[in-house]
């Protein structure tokens, strides 16, 4: 990596003791503007902070991490000290009554290209899928996956492996994401790991065409799928004769009565259904055992090995009446075979998220060449610079700008948002997006991993591959859940056996144990509930970063809002001039836009416009203050009376200048010169999003640096009380105040006040970051910057506030669907266990087994996939 790159600073940290701590302390760096990446090891106790050149020091970098609750300490071998720019106030005043810094990107973050309408951040948080000199994310596909101590055993091998920093496996999906230090890391070690650990993996090609990955996943969920309805059909085709031939002597007595010939006709369909359906579980559970562990195949092989067995043994001996156990042992695979598959349609269904969106992109585009020739050529051969036309209707093969023609263009399969944007020259459009009736012609800006489709299907896969913490939970049972369920079915055998004198019965009864306690519903609840919330979410336009959000999303009960750009418009416009006896209108206005001109704050794009073609020089920004400038020769202030009066400036008394409106003060050579109010209208939507967030139980905030009375009148148009308004808050105190209202009481019983409110965070801007980073939810604006989304857990795709309660409402049902599908998995689990043992199932205890497993994790997928219809 260059120095332009970044450089590298290592940092040690105390106090973590979980994967919230790691996540609390990744958060909290990447907020610090100007920091990169930033990759948190818990093992460790160490975290490695990819900088900006000249934009971070070490304080800040400490500093933050003890605003979130650790110590930080700077690492003896780590770079010099990286002292803060002085041109970083630039960004951060536009010299109003307004300390606030609600302004975008300050100068060194500016110059990085934005995304084409503002979806996601263009650097990728750690565990993204880019690669940088601190590690490169990998994706492998694993087969051989049947349940949550598979996820364990696998995620354990990938691990183990040199190089490797973090592996996360999700069973829903049959994926694999690791984290890797090329510079220790051999390639085929990761196919090797999983191969001695009993399961297969093969490399995923991110990077491949979208039409082709996306025709990739779909075929290969196909074959899925295919492979299992083979299996069920030999399944059905071999059953019936031996349930024929099992019951034929009881419903029809006579010479089937006990006939040898019945018990060796009933072998022969019984090998085959052993073999064939039978022979994969067998096979992994000897792979299992030679590797020391246990899983779903090794229950699944011993209670059906042990009801053949047990028929081949009297078989042999004479005994044909036990020889039905055929039958039980035949019936038992087609169950569980048929539970597979409609367990793979499902979770088939649920993980068609990605393939939706990659079937976005146009296969083919139209490139317009020299002298106005057009070809059509595969979306792959695109390069940046060329110009494409887009006839009406057809999908936008490119990111990119518009430079001929004007028309409306459909973004909502990318943003959730079903009224069509016009773009005109100049305005940019994402790919996939489609154009509704005029023809136009765009220069392609961003192609492959840059562009808009291709990072939300990032974020979509790295949502699905983190977990959740109750999956953890969940895994950390299920390491033990299978040597358990040995035991209780040994005792079972041994119970019935030595008590009750009864082989025959606790054989079927051991087998039923075996078989009924199958953890794959309890390591398909959350992935699947998550890989469908993600999928909807991106529907939806809202992006989620972390499976732990759906969590955190439960129970919020505060939500704050900034104010500038994300209640209101974050355009200010010019109102009313309030010149001094002396003081010309117009040059009073020109001389406050010029000073205002080297500003990047929104309030000083409201007056620069007015500067015309004043000489500026010598120009400073105070941050919290305002902006000092020399225009034409003569030394300009513009900004907060405190700030004016810290210059030696005295400010009269303010006169009312207009309800709600942003007053910025303005002196000449040390006079006061006069006053300049803005206005910045609310969202259109703002009230009925903040409406609907008191529905679902929320006390919406308003947090902002303006001054009182322009937050009061903001606040009281847009429906939140005027008690909680929060003004004059300053941007590094915007966390605290964050972390405050965390502290607060839920309510006024003794419990509750032990308990933190959690609270979430909306915002847009840079010195939004800190913020959004401590709360219990950051939630970023598409429509702000790549700082404030790099340290969010949602970011919504538009600037629409309306997106804010939609999140929460898709936060609430997804831990609802994975709260319901782990109860339902370990309650049947502690029911069918005992019932089994005790033999409550009689003689059938087996085959009620085989359905009820096969059911189970049926009714998961089928619950989690119920996410879709939920309303938002």
């Amino acid at each position: 990596m260059t120095e332009t790159d970044g450089t590298l600073i290592r940092l040690n940290i105390s106090g973590m003791t979980c994967d919230h701590c790691v996540r609390a302390v990744r958060k909290a760096i990447e907020a610090v503007p100007g920091v990169r990446s930033a990759q948190v090891d818990l093992s460790s106790g160490s975290a490695q902070v990819r900088v900006m050149p000249g934009w971070v020091d070490n304080t800040g970098l400490t500093s933050a991490v003890s605003k979130a609750g650790y110590e930080a300490q700077i690492d003896a071998s780590s770079g010099s000290d990286h002292p803060v720019d002085a041109s970083e106030g630039g960004d951060s005043e536009a010299g109003a009554e307004d300390p606030d810094p609600d302004g975008k990107t300050p100068a060194p973050v500016a110059n990085q290209p934005l995304v084409s309408i503002g979806l996601v951040p263009q650097t990728p948080r750690s565990g993204g899928a880019e690669h940088d000199d601190e590690g490169s994310a990998q994706e492998l596909a694993i087969s051989g996956m049947h349940c949550a101590s598979c996820v364990v055993r696998v995620e354990h091998a990938l691990a183990s492996v040199p190089g490797v920093s973090d592996a996360r496996v999700n069973l829903a999906t049959e994926r694999a994401s690791i984290r890797i230090d090329p510079s220790r890391f051999d390639p085929r070690s990761l196919e090797r790991a999983v191969s001695e650990a009993g399961y297969e993996a093969r490399p995923i090609d991110t990077s491949a065409d979208p039409t082709q990955t996306a025709a990739a996943m779909r075929r290969e969920r196909e074959e899925r799928i295919a492979s299992w309805r083979r299996r069920l059909i030999v399944g059905v085709i071999f059953v019936t004769p031996l349930i024929i031939l099992g019951l034929g002597p009881m419903l029809l007595g006579g010479a089937w009565h006990h006939a040898k010939w019945v018990g060796w006709a009933m072998l022969v369909p019984a090998t085959i259904l052993q073999v064939y359906l039978g022979g994969p579980y067998i096979r992994g559970a000897l792979g299992r055992l030679r590797h020391g562990s246990t899983n779903m195949d090794t229950l699944i092989a011993l209670g059906t090995s042990t009801a053949f067995v047990y028929s081949l043994y009297h078989l042999l001996i004479g005994d044909t009446r036990q020889a039905h156990f055929f039958m039980d042992a035949g019936i038992i695979l087609t169950l569980i075979t048929l539970g597979s598959f409609l367990e793979a349609r499902s979770k088939g269904a649920a993980g068609q998220a990605i393939e939706r969106l990659l079937d976005l992109a146009p296969k083919t585009a139209r490139i317009v060449r020299d002298g106005g020739r057009e070809e059509d050529v595969p979306l792959a051969q695109v390069t940046l610079g060329d110009v494409v036309r887009v006839r009406p209707g057809e999908a936008i093969p490119v990111d990119g700008e518009v430079v001929e023609g004007a028309s409306d263009v459909d973004e909502s399969m990318l943003t959730g948002e079903s009224m069509p944007v016009s773009k005109g020259p100049g305005d940019r459009v994402a790919g996939a997006s489609r154009n509704a009736e005029g023809t136009i012609l765009v220069r392609a800006t961003r192609l492959g991993k840059d562009s808009v489709l291709e990072q939300i299907v990032t974020l979509v896969r790295e949502a699905q591959g983190s977990k959740a913490g109750v999956q953890r939970l969940a895994d950390r049972i299920s390491s033990v859940f299978v040597p358990v369920v040995l035991t209780i079915a040994v005792l079972t055998l041994l119970g019935w056996g030595t008590i009750r004198g009864d082989w025959r019965f606790g054989v079927l009864n051991a087998a039923a144990v075996l078989i009924i306690a199958c953890p794959c519903a309890l390591g398909l609840a959350t992935p699947v509930a998550v890989a469908v919330a993600t999928g909807r979410g991106a529907r939806e336009g809202l992006l989620v970063r972390d499976a732990s959000a759906f969590e955190r999303m439960d129970r919020i009960r505060a939500v704050v809002l900034d104010k500038t750009g994300t209640v209101t418009e974050g355009k200010p416009t010019l109102a009313e001039v309030f010149p001094q006896p002396g003081w010309d209108h117009d040059r009073l206005l020109q001389i406050a836009g010029a000073a205002e001109r080297g500003s990047e704050h929104p309030l000083s794009h409201a007056l620069a416009e007015y500067a015309g073609t004043a000489r500026v020089e010598q120009f400073r920004a105070v941050r919290g203050g305002g902006v000092e400038a020399t225009v034409d020769g003569a030394r300009v202030l513009v900004g907060a009376p405190a700030f004016l009066d810290q210059e030696g400036v005295s400010v009269p008394e303010p006169e009312d200048l207009g309800h709600g409106r942003i007053v910025v003060h303005v002196a000449v050579d040390g006079a006061y010169a006069g006053s300049i109010t803005l206005t910045d209208a609310p969202k259109p939507h703002a009230r009925e999003a903040i409406t609907a967030l008191r529905d679902q139980g929320a006390e919406v905030y308003l947090l902002t640096g303006d001054h009182s009375s322009t937050a009061n009148a903001v606040a009281e148009e847009v429906g939140i009380p005027i008690d909680h308004v929060f003004a004059r808050v300053l941007p590094d105190q915007k966390a605290d105040r964050v972390a405050s209202l965390r502290r607060e009481s839920a309510g006024s019983d003794a419990s509750a006040k032990a308990r933190e409110r959690r609270v979430a965070m909306v915002g847009d801007g840079i010195n939004d970051a800190p913020a959004l980073a401590a709360a219990d939810v950051g939630i970023a604006l598409g429509s702000g910057t790549d700082v404030a989304k790099a340290a969010a857990d949602v970011v919504i795709a538009t600037g629409d506030l309306r997106g804010v309660p939609r999140a929460l409402a898709l936060g609430r049902a997804t831990l609802r669907a994975i709260r319901q599908n782990l109860f339902w998995a370990f309650f049947y689990n502690a029911v069918g266990i005992p019932v089994a043992a005790f033999g409550l199932f009689g003689t059938y205890g087996p085959m009620f087994a085989a359905l009820a497993m096969s059911l189970s994790s049926v009714t998961v997928v089928t619950r989690a996939r119920l996410i879709n219809l939920a309303r938002l």
